[in-house]
């Protein structure tokens, strides 16, 4: 008991240093920092993805990088589509997604966030608001500043809200209206595109056991992938799954992929979409690789954190994806996937190699479970390891941390 209270907690530190980084911090950094606090040992890494699970504000924004979603949340711009009622008593009415922006402390604990934020009104009044519940939906009651501000604007029910972040930690935000003349439909549609596939990608590759993803951990993990990055933001986010994705959102539960007809398609919201065979392969580390158009998601991902690899260039060498597509298994297509975006020059190992070398990650994993630690030397070859084959090594426990218990907390009627 003395040692808890000489040294802050692996999530205590997690935290603290997430939350004053500008910028997302790989894993091996936050264990270096967190060795400044207190001790570290072999399980450290284990400890650290341990209390990212935890947190709802530690966010995925790459291979094995994290980043504190108030921080990223920074110049962030989303769109919300104006009711009659909003617009007639100045109270919006806020879903998952911007219930994070406004308040992203709420989802670690599911308590009320007391904190005023600021809210500048483009070409008028800055207002010091707090969350509310209004018809038992959380809301910002702007009052009547806001009702008389779009309506000298003239603004209706077809226009839109654009939010921008200015400082999410110092809650300072800004409105403006759009128009619907001046929607750009074609540039939207694009966002509207990406933020679906960025959508499906993410719950397809959710590794907690549960029947779907919780909307507001979805959003979190959107944030995260830089989604609403662009000055041209999407549409507003439960449209564009309900429209553009084979996401099905279960009534208090979350979004899922499941559903599948006879013939393999994928069945959405009364829709028929594209079977999920044709969408990239899952991989193992539960963050988004792939790239998409020039609006483009090679953005989101910046660096690999891989050592030089031996010269073998994919598609130009010897070697291509296609020699290895009678190896359908999915775990062995997922390491061929990573290894092609992010160690191309690297000679891929045979199905058999890599199961071989997944059995021995699995079996140190084990051992580190049941002993509570590893050698130097096992240690060292399960890092190689989980390196070569792009597997994250607490995946291999079945992700028996990852499950959050939040209790009984409130829920949305939108």
């Amino acid at each position: 008991m003395a040692k808890d209270r000489e040294y802050p907690s692996y999530f205590t530190c997690v935290a603290e240093i997430l939350s004053d980084s500008a910028t997302p911090l790989s894993i091996d950094t936050l264990v270096s920092r967190i060795a400044k606090e207190r001790p570290v040992g072999s399980g450290a890494r284990s400890a650290v993805y341990q209390a990212i699970s935890k947190l709802y504000q530690a966010v995925p924004v790459g291979s094995g990088r994290f980043g504190w979603l108030s921080c990223l949340l920074q110049g962030q711009q989303f769109r919300h589509p104006l009711t009659r009622g909003e617009i007639r008593k100045g109270t919006l009415l806020l879903d998952e997604l911007e219930h994070a922006v406004f308040f992203p402390q709420f989802f670690q604990t599911h308590r009320p966030d007391t904190r005023l934020i600021s809210v500048e009104l483009m070409g008028g009044p800055t207002l010091q608001v707090h969350a509310e519940i209004e018809r038992g939906t959380w809301a910002l009651r702007l009052g009547q500043p806001f009702v008389t501000w779009v309506d000298q604007a003239g603004g209706t029910t077809e226009d839109g809200l654009l939010i921008q972040v200015k400082d999410a930690v110092r809650g300072e935000y800004g409105m403006r209206l759009q128009p619907k003349e001046s929607r750009q439909e074609d540039l939207i549609r694009k966002r509207n595109v990406v933020l679906s596939r960025t959508a499906e990608q993410i719950v397809g590759r959710d590794r907690k056991t549960r029947a779907a993803m919780p909307v507001w951990e979805l959003a979190g993990a959107l944030i995260g992938q830089s989604v609403y990055g662009d000055e041209i933001p999407p549409d507003d986010m439960h449209f564009v799954l309900h429209e553009y994705s084979s996401l099905r959102l279960l009534e208090d539960a979350g979004y899922t992929t499941d559903g599948q007809d006879g013939s393999g398609d994928a069945v959405s919201n009364g829709r028929v979409t594209a079977s999920k065979t044709d969408m990239p392969s899952k991989n193992r580390n539960g963050f988004l690789f792939e790239n998409l158009d020039g609006a483009g998601l090679d953005q989101f991902v910046h660096g690999n954190g891989r050592p030089e690899l031996p010269s073998l260039e994919w598609g130009r060498g010897e070697l291509s994806a296609s020699d290895f597509e009678d190896d359908s298994c999915e775990a062995y297509q997922a390491y061929l996937s990573e290894l092609k975006e992010f160690a191309p020059d690297m000679t891929p190992l045979n199905h058999t190699e890599f199961h071989l070398l997944e059995a021995e990650l699995e079996m140190l994993v084990s051992l580190e479970h049941e002993f509570g630690f590893l050698m130097p030397e096992q240690e060292r070859r399960k890092n190689e390891l989980a390196d070569r084959l792009f597997i994250d090594p607490d995946y291999l426990l079945g992700g028996d941390w990852d499950q959050d218990d939040y209790g009984d907390v409130p829920y949305w009627n939108n």
